[in-house]
């Protein structure tokens, strides 16, 4: 088949303004080129386009879009077939250059522009294939204007296409060449990094790779580059975040000054091996592997005898596999950029935060203990970021700072982190420390020793911070933990736990203070001194009453105007609800008590009573003595705390402290019944008062402390009776049910003589015929409540004395209206059976 074109017809045509007859033409040529057979010589073709390129390349500037489109594809056709000559270079990059080269868009069709960028690409592509790109030096810088304008393009396509012809172009072009262009292509790439398109951050990305392999590393541009790079790590999209570790695996591979510039290379890679998408960490490692193998291979005489030597730590973090000697090498190398990341951990961005952490961490995994020296520089930063308010934040710092305390040397980062507890007692370095801490293999019995000791004092265990809290107890378990694993003498262990036990009951003591009920730090605390007393071989209360005085004694201050949230009174608050009192440290806790009383605002007083009065309902279980000993304490307890507040004093605050006297009186009864039985007698006297008192809860509170009165004379019951029967008038309907009730619960010691005890049973008798009028007149109360503790006492009362119980309800007959209810209530009380056994004791 002949292969025959009549150039001077397409001239003419081509000089035609019909734009069918060229849009035809050029799109006859262009097949009938692309078509041609292969024994059609490259001489033939170069022949016709030498005739035609004048008028192809003057039909870009067509004002057709059409013909300008033709006219594009029938140059693409000779340009795949024609040989790389300068000539046709030169032609047809100066028409490109005059429609897409200048400052100003001359072509106004987004499509003919993408052609015009794809053309140029072919060309690149077509001189590299065949070994002849270097004739592009003469045209560099036209080139560079079409690439540049393409950048620039608001049509994202054009722009994707520059940077793919920026990449294929810096492939195969010589660096000397190209390098002093490179600043003027890098420039428009560096706006395309926020492009709203991932894909058109993805092509600028893979061009500024591709570039940095030519640029003057001398000067100030790459440091730019890594920059505006560098923020593209915390993308939201993972491609791109991929793409900017490829930039460093290439970096790391082929830049001829990559040594010089390790510490800002490995940042790109390093950051997507912590990266959350699989998709880039799957991509990214093989060949992070490469880049050790090679830096491995280049220093293959100080790599392999550190080879030798280099075993993992014996605590290797599970599930992490451990790098190559030559990835550790690079990272180890470049700890000088370590400063620079701990201060981002600071940043006011929290994604920026998060990603310095993640970097900090792939940092420590591969410098293992050669980053033992950069400790001290880190510690605060780190221990800053452990307190991050973001949660995801300060859980990344916890993993960086448990591999620390794996991975460092423990001997020589331990004396810098006791020294930044001492300096600075403050959650951060507290969390901070107790990450490295319990993630160590070490710790002997001097430094365990030396950090109870330290956790006791004021600035650790008498804080108020929750979180604080948390961690000091979390830090005293790993102490307790460690030292089972050391070697000391059983006397030492001993001194080592009542520290422990110390510091772990006071922050206890606060946090329950905090909370009024308590929580999970309460509970934790619960459990270490459980573990404490297991390892011991004792009980928790024999805990206490061999350790807690030392608490006790850690309670100062107390000689001011504190207020119930002041930290003083709240520890000894938390203190006396935690452990309650005991015989080894009641004579003490008494003092402190009594300070609280004379010094002390009113609303720490009435705090510290009120945990007095709940404390005290424990004291048959806790007062761990015989009864004569209990006796004498509790006499002791209630003369010199509660009894000094039971008289009448004016103001608010003595009603307060009254009532809660009453109260710690009535619990007192409740909780010590045997020991109640010598100590209540003496403060009858005290009673009628207190059952009279203005506050209702003071009259509750003496009411029901009332039927713990006994073994008293009637001479000293009296007055209390009297007191209690008038109670039932009280305004309280509650107090009203008590009174009646409390009643017939008194009873009376007779004399042993027949003569004062037949006195004494007629005085009684008195009071009881009293009380059953009373007790009548109420029954018709309609309040169900109070009718129902009438019959109960008015039953004990019949039992003990049935002439009186005959006589006042023959009497109340006559009087009442209803008399079916009050022979319905006789029916029932009436004595047809065994008297009570208690009643025929009082007779």
């Amino acid at each position: 088949m002949s292969f025959e074109i009549d150039t001077q017809k397409i001239c003419e045509e081509l000089q035609s303004t019909d734009r069918r007859l060229k849009t035809n033409v050029l799109g006859q040529l262009r097949d009938q080129i692309q078509n041609a057979s292969d024994n059609v010589t490259t001489e033939k073709i170069a022949q016709i386009f030498d005739q035609l390129y004048l008028h192809l390349l003057k039909s870009y500037d067509d004002r057709f879009e059409s013909v300008r489109d033709h006219a594009v594809q029938a140059v693409n056709a000779f340009l795949n077939r024609l040989p790389p000559m300068d000539f046709h270079l030169m032609n047809v990059v100066s028409t490109l250059a005059e429609r897409m080269g200048k400052a100003e868009t001359v072509e106004p069709s987004e499509e003919i522009r993408l052609l015009y960028i794809a053309q140029l690409h072919l060309m690149v592509g077509q001189y590299a294939k065949m070994g002849n790109v270097g004739v592009f030096r003469e045209c560099y810088p036209l080139v560079v204007k079409i690439l540049i304008k393409s950048i620039k393009d608001d049509y994202p396509v054009v722009q994707r296409e520059g940077c793919s012809t920026i990449v294929s172009l810096a492939r195969v072009a010589e660096t000397q060449e190209l390098r002093p262009f490179t600043e003027s292509l890098l420039v428009p790439l560096y706006s395309m990094l926020n492009h709203k398109h991932a894909q058109s951050r993805i092509s600028a990305v893979e061009a500024i790779a591709r570039l940095s392999l030519h640029i003057d590393a001398s000067g100030e541009g790459m440091r730019r580059l890594f920059n505006e790079v560098s923020p593209l790590l915390m993308d939201t999209m993972p491609l791109v975040r991929r793409e900017v570790g490829q930039m460093g695996i290439l970096m790391l591979l082929q830049l001829l000054d990559r040594y010089s510039f390790f510490e800002r290379i490995l940042p790109l890679v390093l950051c997507c091996l912590k990266d959350d998408s699989p998709e880039v960490l799957n991509h990214i490692y093989p060949q992070w592997l490469k880049c050790g193998e090679l830096y491995f291979d280049e220093n293959e005489a100080e790599m392999t005898q550190q080879e030798i030597s280099d075993l993992p730590a014996e605590n290797y973090p599970e599930d992490v596999k451990r790098p190559t000697i030559g990835c550790r090498g690079l990272v180890q190398r470049s700890l000088r950029l370590l400063q620079l990341i701990t201060r981002e951990t600071g940043d006011w961005k929290d994604n920026v935060r998060l990603h310095s952490l993640k970097l900090l961490y792939q940092f420590v995994l591969h410098a293992e203990a050669a980053m033992t020296a950069k400790f001290f520089e880190i510690y605060g930063d780190l221990a800053h970021a452990c307190i991050d308010p973001v949660a995801e934040v300060n859980a990344e710092a916890a993993k960086v700072a448990d591999l620390m305390g794996r991975l460092l040397s423990y001997d020589a980062w331990i004396d810098h982190g006791f020294d930044g507890l001492e300096r600075n007692a403050r959650e951060s370095y507290m969390r901070c420390f107790y990450h490295m801490f319990n993630a160590s293999l070490g710790g002997t019995y001097d430094q365990l020793m030396k950090l109870a000791k330290l956790l006791r004092t004021t600035d650790y265990s008498h804080t108020l911070k929750p979180g604080f809290q948390l961690y000091i107890l979390k830090l005293l378990d790993t102490i307790v933990d460690k030292s089972q694993k050391i070697k000391a003498e059983g006397d030492e262990l001993q001194d080592l736990y009542e520290s422990v036990y110390v510091s772990g009951v006071k922050v206890m003591a606060l946090t329950y203070s905090l909370n009024s009920h308590g929580n999970e730090d309460v509970n934790r605390g619960q459990l270490l001194i459980e573990r404490i007393v297991q390892l011991e071989e004792t009980t928790v209360a024999k805990i206490h009453e061999r350790w807690f005085h030392l608490a006790l004694r850690d309670v100062e201050n107390l000689d001011a105007s504190l207020d119930d949230n002041s930290e003083p009174v709240m520890l000894l608050d938390g203190l006396i609800n935690m452990c309650h009192l005991r015989a080894t440290y009641i004579d003490d806790l008494m003092e402190k008590v009594k300070v609280v009383f004379e010094h002390c605002s009113d609303s720490a007083q009435v705090k510290i009573f009120s945990s007095l009065s709940m404390a005290t309902l424990f004291w048959s279980k806790t007062m761990n003595v015989d009864h004569q000993s209990s006796t004498q304490k509790l006499k002791d307890f209630v003369s010199q705390i509660v009894e000094p507040y039971l008289t009448w004093k004016a103001g608010s605050n003595a009603e307060a402290m009254r009532s809660l006297a009453m109260a710690t009186l009535c619990a007192l009864a409740q909780g010590a019944k045997e020991e109640a039985l010598d100590v209540l007698p003496a403060l009858a006297k005290h009673m009628p008062s207190l059952l009279e008192d203005r506050n209702v809860t003071t009259r509750h509170y003496a009411i029901k402390a009332v039927v713990y009165f006994r073994d008293m004379s009637v001479e000293d019951l009296k007055p209390l009776a009297y007191a209690t029967m008038q109670r039932m008038d009280d305004p309280s309907a509650g107090i009203r049910v008590l009174a009646a009730l409390a009643v017939g619960k008194l009873k009376p010691k007779f004399s042993d003589s027949e003569t004062e005890a037949e006195h004494e049973k007629e005085v009684w008798s008195g009071f009881v015929t009293r009380a059953m009028d009373l007790l009548l007149l109420y029954h018709e109360s309609p309040e169900k409540d109070i009718k129902a503790a009438v019959e109960v006492t008015l039953k004990v009362l019949a039992q003990s004395h049935p002439d009186a119980w005959e006589d006042r309800f023959k009497r109340a007959l006559c009087m009442v209206q209803k008399k079916d209810q009050l022979n319905e209530l006789y029916d029932k009380l009436t004595i047809r059976d065994e008297p009570d056994p208690e009643a025929s004791t009082t007779e």
